[in-house]
């Protein structure tokens, strides 16, 4: 009996899921031509399940994102930027 409950437990702690991991990215938002833009902006990348919070900013035209990077991706992130009609990438510096 004693043996089994060992194993039970062993394999109860063996199969918990992989931890997920904060990241936060910096994406270069196209077609921000006023300073209502960001708000336009900000609410679909934060309606995307996973991110936790976004910051627009107009005068660098960027979107730094922190999100759960086991529930989504950056490429979500920036498809729901472009949907909204500002298109999204990575930024380079």
């Amino acid at each position: 009996m004693r043996k089994l409950m060992v194993l039970a437990i062993l394999t109860v702690l063996g199969t918990g899921t992989a931890s997920a991991t904060d990241r936060t990215v910096r994406l270069a938002v196209g077609n921000m031509d006023c300073e209502a833009c960001p708000f336009i902006v900000h609410k679909p990348i934060e309606g995307v399940n996973g991110v936790k919070t976004a910051k627009v900013d107009y005068k660098s035209k960027t979107a730094t994102v922190v999100f759960d990077d086991a529930a989504t991706t950056v490429d979500a992130i920036a498809t729901a930027s472009t949907n909204a009609g500002y298109p999204a990438q990575l930024a380079t510096n």
